[in-house]
């Protein structure tokens, strides 16, 4: 008896696993946002590691480059940074001490960007365990040697169930226990970085306007959607580009002063409300598609329509339905550059 009660609560237990997230926010050391187009390509070089965590900082590097992306910049391929790197015969751990102007040339980049992990510490305590990760962050314009942004923060990520009697020692114990694993480590990168990302400014990515029509530049510290009028455009078409329904027309004169189906012309700028912005494609999943039948999405490095589709609604098959929105302005589906923004069904996905 005692051993089939055991086997039923046992996966109770485990499945009740949960860890905090810390409310907390980075210190911004410097902040120089760059002049409008004039920083175009980024490079995230090899970050240093000081934690006593080997790869801590390889983690920390991946997930800041998948993060970048959505802020404009045309990223280089972090291999392709690495191997001219190591062809030039660069120590890695001293890239702060070269040239940075000739460390930009070489790599391809306008502005480059370190991180150094100061700490990487997983603490167990029985009952309760804790996640800590301290970085150090910096982006330099290559060619100036200014910096653009640098910021410093400790994210912290503990188990929530510490127990109050003796009967719940064993939930917390097998709690506190599943939250110092690695993944636990790779989620509290992820909240890092995410914090850093509010405060890295973002490039005002104009020179994409002659591939795509649809943009998202930031207005009072708020990502927005735009999109400039294309021949053959009216206010109809437009809600239904992007609301799939012509009722929002009068959402959008509200949030355009002034424009009307009479002023319409062809390369206006419309600002777009109500549109979801995705920041990573896995997002989807967390939109109400009650409320919203569209959203935006910047590409990034690795990106094609078919791992879109897989993401979006777990079919790489369905990628002509993203096609389908975005025709105008997506000229090669093998190919659709880094940076453009596109939109992405949302309702399709929920079927």
């Amino acid at each position: 008896m005692k051993k089939t009660f055991f086997i039923i609560i046992l996966p109770f237990f485990i499945v009740s696993c949960n860890y905090l997230e810390e409310q907390s926010t980075p210190l911004i050391k410097t902040l120089n946002p760059p002049e409008k187009n004039e920083i175009t390509s980024v490079a995230i070089v090899p970050f240093q590691n000081k934690s006593e965590k080997p790869g801590a900082d390889d983690v920390l590097r991946k997930s800041f480059f998948t993060h970048f992306g959505a802020k404009g910049y045309s990223l280089i391929r972090l291999e392709e940074i690495d191997e001219r790197i190591n062809l030039a015969g660069i120590d890695r751990s001293k890239l702060e001490n070269e040239n940075l102007y000739n460390l930009g040339r070489m790599v391809k980049a306008d502005a480059l960007v370190f991180g150094t992990v100061t700490k990487c510490d997983k603490h167990f305590f029985g009952v309760y365990s804790q996640v800590v990760f301290s970085a150090e962050m910096k982006m330099v314009d290559a060619r100036t040697s200014e910096v653009i942004w640098e910021a410093g923060h400790t994210e912290k990520m503990h188990s929530d169930s510490i127990p109050v009697s003796v009967l719940g020692i064993p939930m917390a114990v097998v709690d506190s226990s599943i939250n110092v694993r690695e993944k636990v480590i790779e989620d509290t990168v992820e909240h890092l970085v995410r914090k850093f990302m509010a405060s890295v400014p973002c490039k005002e990515f104009c020179s994409l306007s002659g591939i795509s029509a649809i943009s998202i530049k930031t207005k009072s510290d708020t990502p927005m959607v735009f999109y400039t009028v294309q021949a053959g455009d009216t206010l109809y078409s437009i809600s239904r580009k992007f609301f799939d329904d012509n009722a929002m027309v009068k959402e959008l004169c509200q949030a355009n002063e002034g424009i009307s189906a009479d002023s319409l012309t062809v390369g206006q700028e419309l600002i777009i409300p109500a549109v979801p912005i995705l920041n990573n494609i896995d997002e989807i999943q967390y939109i109400e598609d009650e409320k919203y039948k569209r959203a935006v999405y910047r590409i990034r490095w690795g990106d094609n329509l078919y791992k879109l589709a897989s993401k979006a609604y777990n079919d790489a098959k369905n990628w002509r339905i993203i096609y389908d929105a975005n025709k105008n302005e997506i000229k090669n589906i093998e190919d659709v550059p880094v940076g453009q923004v596109i939109i992405i069904p949302l309702q399709i996905s929920r079927r």
